[in-house]
């Protein structure tokens, strides 16, 4: 069985990856970002989606590096 986001687990990644980029989001959402874009990072891998890898990988280290700095 392949792993796949829910409808709201899509629309929680777009809120949270604005919020990101507008420098607005808080440590509790910066750590449930992560977490779906972990989920999100498996679900590329096991398709061999290499480009999407790339971008989840990039959230990735924004989301951490914002954490580092709270």
């Amino acid at each position: 069985m392949s792993i796949t986001l829910s409808d709201y687990e899509i629309q929680r990644r777009r809120e949270l990856t604005q919020k990101l980029y507008d420098n607005t989001i808080t440590p509790n959402e910066a750590q449930e970002l992560t977490k779906i874009l972990e989920k999100e990072k498996k679900i590329a891998e096991e398709r061999n989606e290499f480009l999407a890898l790339v971008g989840i990988v990039l959230l990735l280290g924004m989301a951490a590096y914002f954490l580092s700095q709270k």
